[in-house]
């Protein structure tokens, strides 16, 4: 008996109370907003570098994310001990600066310089008032960017929960992508997809963008203000590099204190007066700043996050007077997105094409799209998907621990010991790799028979294709792209093209080990094959018959199908985007 469906009226009410629930629980936990924001954060930033470890390793997720989290760790504890008592100097230099220029605006006297009846306007009251202005705005600024950090780690709890969160959120990003992908209805994936994609490029771009931008302008103006002899050049830079992440205003302010400081104090040794030693430092901000604003922002930043000045100037106002400097930091590329998202719905409702000219729309009910992604080139993996396998090792041991029968039956231990082959690829490609870098080339090659054993690999001589291989990537091959993908030797693999009924013509790449004494990593081949095919990774299908095979393709971002065979349950590819029983059932989703 099938469930009673709910009502339009009922759907509108469970709605209605789960977005009241939904508001509630968010004033409630209104604490936990900020460590949350945070921890997103820690995931968005970290989560190129954790593929990369996990593309250059093979390491598993949860390995690749610890692995860049002790690195963290340790360059945070690095880092301070190195740079901190410079720092410090410099924040002393630069508030010892900003006070004295304070003191000299409020104190100067150069008497009126335009007078209308009995009203006078002297230029001592115009630089008290821009004193008092850079007092009032400066510091909570500086203040702002330099005490988020403080006041963050003030909070252990906070503290602890922020990267507890993150290293979640890094380990299982797959997974909870594809779930909330899941969810969103069939004809819409591809939407979402799409935009997700869109969202991501403006957040990547700002925030690689301005951490870039704080760097290079903080190096530029320490070089151009110690060249010219402005004191304290270091806190300056210091300042114009926190600045930067007061977009529109920040290099405005910056540039003023500095030649203001420059007006008061003078060169260190340019033969020239205060006033002129001004305009060369005002020059200087001017001229770096074009470079910022034609050459760097453009390159850096790009146009996702090109905003209007007057867009700009207000979400930044809002961002700090609202949330602070954590709001001053996202507000831009927050705004950005809205942008998007209502341009894709602006356009919906126009009944326009809401994304680029160049981008096609696909059927979602056709086949070769998987996971809302439209797949343009399939790599499959050489030994174990397309050709057999060799268990002899597991059988030679099965056979010798044939006393254990009492308590662990033939059977099940040669299923077992079966198992443990397929999961030992990844630690004799480590140890392969290790012989290599340390050139112990005799010893590799006298290990290898074992090692291939180890790892289920047959010798090239003995290797045979599965039953219907050959005419499913003939079948494919007029569709896709097709690759091969393997850790063999590339000698190895010419000789089985050459011998058996794989064909080289049907895969437009084949990544091998092209040199015998250097170990090229599962990413690095898996990139440079998606390179050769001329499509991006999010357009692939790696199809691998073991969860290691896969962990490059979930680095680099390409779809994942895991194939079960005999030996390898459902489990065994929790990340995977696609599971099959056999190689034969790929043509139903292809």
């Amino acid at each position: 008996m099938t469930s009673k469906r709910w009502s339009s009226t009922t759907k509108i009410i469970v709605a209605s109370l789960l977005a009241l629930l939904a508001v509630i629980l968010l004033i409630t936990f209104r604490a936990m907003i900020r460590p949350t924001i945070v921890a997103l954060l820690l995931t968005f930033i970290l989560h190129q570098p954790v593929n990369w470890v996990q593309g250059r390793t093979g390491w598993s997720r949860g390995a690749a994310v610890a692995a860049v989290y002790l690195f963290l760790i340790l360059l945070l504890i690095i880092t301070p001990v190195a740079f901190l008592p410079r720092l410090i100097d410099s924040l002393q230099s630069l508030s010892s600066a900003l006070g004295t220029l304070v003191e000299n605006l409020q104190s100067a006297a150069l008497g009126p310089i335009l007078q209308f009846g009995g009203y006078q306007l002297s230029l001592d009251s115009l630089l008290q008032q821009v004193g008092t202005l850079i007092q009032d705005v400066l510091s909570p600024a500086a203040a702002g960017a330099l005490g988020f950090a403080l006041s963050l780690t003030s909070t252990v709890l906070s503290t602890v929960y922020a990267l507890v969160l993150g290293f979640w959120l890094l380990k299982d990003i797959h997974i909870l992508q594809r779930t909330l992908l899941n969810v969103v209805p069939i004809e819409y994936r591809e939407d979402v997809r799409r935009l997700g994609l869109e969202l991501s490029a403006i957040w990547y771009a700002f925030l690689r963008g301005q951490f870039v931008l704080a760097l290079v302008v903080g190096v530029m103006i320490w070089i151009a203000m110690w060249i010219v002899g402005l004191p304290n050049a270091a806190g300056f830079a210091l300042l114009a590099a926190l600045m930067i992440f007061l977009p529109t205003i920040g290099p405005g302010i910056s540039s003023a204190i500095g030649t203001l400081y420059a007006l008061f104090q003078g060169s260190a040794w340019l033969p020239v007066n205060n006033f002129v030693f001004a305009l060369i430092v005002t020059g200087l901000y001017s001229f770096i700043d074009q470079i910022v604003s034609v050459y760097l922002i453009p390159r850096l930043v790009g146009r996702r996050v090109n905003l209007h000045p007057a867009v700009t100037f207000t979400g930044v106002i809002s961002g700090m007077l609202i949330f602070g400097f954590l709001g001053v930091l996202l507000i831009i590329p927050t705004i950005a997105s809205v942008r998007t998202l209502l341009t894709y719905v602006v356009r919906k409702l126009r009944d326009v094409e809401p994304f680029a000219s160049d981008y096609t729309q696909s059927d979602v009910r056709i086949p070769g799209l998987i996971a809302g992604r439209r797949i343009q080139a399939v790599i499959f993996d050489l030994d174990g998907v397309l050709t057999e396998l060799d268990f002899s090792l597991a059988d030679q041991f099965t056979d010798r621990l044939r006393w254990t029968n009492r308590f662990w039956p033939a059977e099940v231990r040669r299923r077992n010991l079966r198992r443990l082959l397929l999961k030992m690829e990844g630690l004799v490609n480590w140890w392969i790799s290790i012989l290599l870098w340390i050139q112990l080339y005799d010893d590799l090659e006298r290990m290898s028979a074992f090692l291939n054993r180890a790892r289920a690999f047959p010798p090239a001589t003995k290797l045979r294709v599965r039953l219907g291989v050959e005419a499913l990537l003939r079948e494919l091959s007029h569709t896709y792209r097709l690759g091969l993908l393997t850790v063999r030797p590339r000698r190895e693999v010419d000789y089985v093209l050459e011998k058996t009924a794989l064909s080289p013509a049907l895969f437009g790449t084949i990544a091998a080990q092209e040199n015998p004494h250097v170990y090229t990593s599962p990413g690095e081949a898996l990139a440079q094959a998606v390179k050769e095919l001329g499509v991006t990774p999010e357009q692939v299908l790696v199809v691998g018959d073991s969860e290691w095979k896969l962990r490059p393709a979930q680095a680099s971002g390409a779809l994942r199908c895991g194939v079960l065979g005999d030996l390898v349950v459902e489990s065994d590819f929790a990340g995977a985007d696609l599971v099959i029983t056999d190689l034969a059932e790929l043509r139903a989703w292809l």
